[in-house]
């Protein structure tokens, strides 16, 4: 059988829509069980649950709904790795979508699930935090990241105006908000990056970003080189830069071009450990906590996922 998860608030209600019409179409509707997610962190505990009952029988798990629910069902399988994956992107990021090379239009990347069924091994990374026990350990399906971007994505997620800029599909504006409420409080972090086994410490740090593929902030080409593959991450790293020339970054971004810039460095690690001092705040597929330590590593066993790239 084929099992939906579906966020019913991402994208006002589209992924809900968009379901029904596929199945609407199909003789073999029977083959196919859907479930609802009721509130932010459902889809990890509903996951578990259907999973546990239908392991066996399920032929492939369909997570219609954003970045956020991905990363939700995700947290959900890390015991079962067996189960290919699909995603019908109807939320505000999709850069999951994108970093597959997936139809971003839900309704064609649906339709594209179900033609090719092309499955291809996909590494997701794991991340621990504060030398928590190995159990306590998450998985993120995009993009980990540290400083500026993270407290941006902090202040976006508890903007009161997120949900109604959303529902007019103007995501994109409570960025802008964030970026740049936070860009005058926002102070340079110093920490020891260690990649590989080789120590930094590095200081007046704006940012650094894990990368699975090249997108974060939908649609935002922050690590252009990036490519999904079993061994390795790329990371992104912002010294010290003047909030003029921060600004131009976020606007190069999107085409790749900020790399260009001296203040960015980027580096390509299979381990990375990151020890501060103070409080970071950090953001994993745009959900965001905080802690001084994090230790990341790529999930030692791929999982198979319907992607062209």
């Amino acid at each position: 059988m084929y099992v939906l998860i579906i966020n019913p608030v991402a994208g006002r209600g589209k992924g809900i829509e968009v379901v029904k019409e596929f199945l609407n179409k199909r003789r073999d509707q029977h083959k196919f069980k859907t479930y609802y997610t009721d509130y932010p962190g459902h889809a990890t505990k509903l996951v578990e649950q259907v999973v546990s009952l239908h392991e066996d029988k399920i032929q492939m798990l369909i997570v219609v709904g954003g970045d956020g629910t991905i990363y939700e069902v995700l947290n959900g399988m890390k015991k079962f790795q067996d189960i290919p994956l699909a995603f019908v992107p109807v939320g505000s990021g999709n850069d999951f979508a994108r970093g597959c090379g997936m139809p971003l239009n839900p309704r064609k990347s649906l339709e594209a699930i179900f033609k090719t069924k092309r499955f291809k091994p996909y590494w997701a990374g794991t991340y621990l935090t504060d030398q928590k026990p190995d159990r306590l350990k998450k998985l993120f399906a995009s993009s980990l990241g540290f400083g500026f971007d993270a407290e941006v994505a902090e202040k976006t997620n508890e903007s009161k105006w997120k949900r109604w800029f959303n529902r007019l599909r103007l995501s994109s504006i409570v960025y802008v908000f964030g970026l740049i409420s936070t860009i005058f409080n926002f102070k340079p972090k110093n920490f020891n990056l260690t990649i590989d086994g080789k120590t930094r410490e590095m200081t007046g740090i704006w940012m650094l970003t894990i990368m699975n593929h090249p997108y974060f902030g939908g649609g935002m080409k922050i690590a252009p080189d990036a490519t999904i593959n079993k061994q390795t991450f790329h990371v992104t790293i912002v010294h010290q830069i003047s909030k003029k020339k921060l600004l131009l970054l976020f606007l190069t971004v999107f085409f790749g071009q900020h790399t260009r810039l001296k203040e960015v460095e980027t580096l390509i690690g299979s381990e990375i450990s990151i020890k501060s001092k103070e409080t970071l705040t950090y953001h994993a597929d745009g959900f965001t906590g905080k802690c001084f330590e994090c230790e990341v590593m790529k999930e030692p066993t791929s999982r198979n996922v319907v992607r062209k790239i």
